[in-house]
């Protein structure tokens, strides 16, 4: 072996050495670890799907009965014409999604952590047909929700990780 390879294996065994955990690994035992937060409910539609997503990824057993945590969070959705045609007619659009995050003790109403976090998914439009560019822009509001969900539980997680670390 040589000496390259013997030196990059001895690292990669040291990052094992130090605790270092990556939080997207599938085997991580943290992954499928239920976290004590309470979800506060979402106002709207894309709301609706985004706390349904962040209660399946945060606390896939089920709503902990002894919540330690309240996770409130503020959507804000815009739709933006990107694609503008010469006769000054719309051929695509994104749906935005900006989520102002706040975690909170749950017995003292204690701000712990607040972020802002952004999804956006574009879609096309068709002029001739309605019924398409409204799916079209519901599926692309979904999709941003969900991406929104993971961004959201990777911070959330990181925080939480951050402080029992300490």
């Amino acid at each position: 072996m040589s000496f390259t390879r013997l030196l990059t294996l001895c690292f990669f065994l040291s990052l094992t050495a130090c605790g270092f955990q990556p939080l997207y690994a599938p085997h991580n035992s943290r992954h499928n670890t239920s976290y004590p937060i309470k979800i506060a409910a979402i106002p709207n539609r894309e709301g609706q799907i985004l706390r349904n997503n962040l209660v399946d990824i945060l606390t896939p057993e089920g709503a902990p009965s002894h919540p330690l945590y309240l996770l409130d969070i503020t959507l804000t959705e815009a739709v933006i014409s990107t694609g503008i045609k010469k006769d000054e007619t719309t051929s695509r659009k994104e749906a935005k999604l900006t989520a102002k995050i706040t975690l909170k003790d749950f017995c003292t109403n204690k701000v712990l952590y607040t972020h802002s976090t952004t999804a956006i998914n574009s879609f096309s439009i068709i002029a001739e047909n309605y019924y398409s560019d409204l799916t079209a822009q519901q599926y692309a509001k979904r999709e941003a929700a969900g991406l929104l969900a993971e961004k959201i539980a990777l911070l959330i997680k990181t925080y939480l990780n951050s402080c029992h670390e300490d």
